[in-house]
């Protein structure tokens, strides 16, 4: 017999509230994916600018967290591992209606990996007891754009799977200052990426950044990166994603002078936010783990950045850990 996958319903349809979702038990076969459906009501809006697509739900679930025995394996914002499967898996939010009537139903499936490629039973999560594998999902209140959310979660198992490794994603943050300061990274595991997230990148219309300009260092010698622009870094993930196509990353304005919906160049508002404000470090562009960044018998792996604003800043390193036999 070949291998064998089982895709299913690890929680049904269910109203999900504005707070923290009840803990959900993942699967305990080898896992490679689980997906988060999402189901919308739409209200009636107090601006046209609630209708973007996807983009009012990455805002609103403020925390997902996927534990193996109280360690977090996955972790961050809903927009968060949004960009870290982006880079990583190329994976990116799918939906099957995108209502824009009052009352009517957007639906939106978010994946997340445990591994670069979907289905491979080399690299997800390995099999576990019932129990200790365990999902968390915490949103903030509805925005003007919905009024009512509903989640379903699906698995993506691997019966025969003997993974040899999985990914790990979970955030370091701190808030930044004007000038150096330095940012401690995890050591032991290899990293595929460093995934970015700088709110003055993302929130302010001026030439500023709290990431600024980031270097990244092993026991004190440059890696990598001896020196990038945060702005550049920026740049180079949306280009590689080509982010000019999937809904989710336009990026919209409205003249506020108009009436209708007709879209301008003064808008100083976005639709949507997409990922602006990420950029990434990867260490894995071709995905034939030939340029990972080793962390093992380091002393000390930092970032070393200097900003030019005070603001909340994320790095999430995506880890590759060898499974423990």
């Amino acid at each position: 017999m070949g291998a064998r996958f089982l895709q299913s319903i690890v929680r049904p349809n269910t109203d999900f509230p504005a707070g923290a979702f009840a803990t959900i038990d993942l699967p305990v076969n080898p896992l490679s994916l689980i997906m988060l459906n999402f189901e919308l009501t739409n209200a009636n809006p107090a601006a046209l600018l609630t209708y973007s697509a996807v983009d009012d739900l990455l805002t609103n679930v403020t925390s997902v967290i996927v534990k193996h025995k109280g360690e977090n394996i996955i972790s961050g914002t809903l927009r968060d591992l949004v960009a870290v499967n982006a880079l990583v898996g190329k994976r990116f939010p799918g939906w099957d209606r995108l209502a824009q009537t009052s009352g009517g139903i957007r639906r939106i499936s978010i994946p997340l990996g445990f591994g670069r490629k979907g289905f491979d039973p080399g690299e997800c999560f390995p099999a576990t007891s019932r129990g200790n594998l365990t999902l968390d999902i915490t949103r903030a209140a509805n925005p003007a754009g919905f009024s009512d959310v509903n989640l379903t979660v699906e698995a993506v198992e691997l019966i025969e799977a003997n993974p040899t490794r999985y990914l790990k994603y979970t955030p370091q943050s701190q808030t930044a200052v004007v000038g150096q300061y330095d940012q401690a990274l995890p050591i032991g595991n290899p990293y595929l990426a460093l995934v970015f997230f700088d709110t003055a990148l993302a929130t302010l219309d001026t030439a500023t950044s709290s990431w600024g300009q980031v270097k990244l260092l092993k026991d004190n010698v440059e890696q990598y990166f001896p020196l990038s622009d945060a702005q550049t870094l920026a740049g180079m993930l949306n280009s590689f994603l080509n982010l000019g196509g999937p809904d989710w990353g336009h990026v919209h304005g409205y003249d506020g002078a108009q009436a209708g919906m007709a879209l301008g160049d003064d808008a100083s508002v976005p639709v949507s936010q997409g990922l602006r404000g990420y950029f990434a470090m990867n260490f894995d562009p071709n995905g034939d783990d030939m340029y990972l960044m080793e962390t093992q018998g380091a002393a000390d792996i930092k970032l070393r950045a200097v900003g030019t604003s005070a603001t909340a800043v994320r790095v999430t390193p995506v880890e590759l850990v060898s499974v423990k036999k």
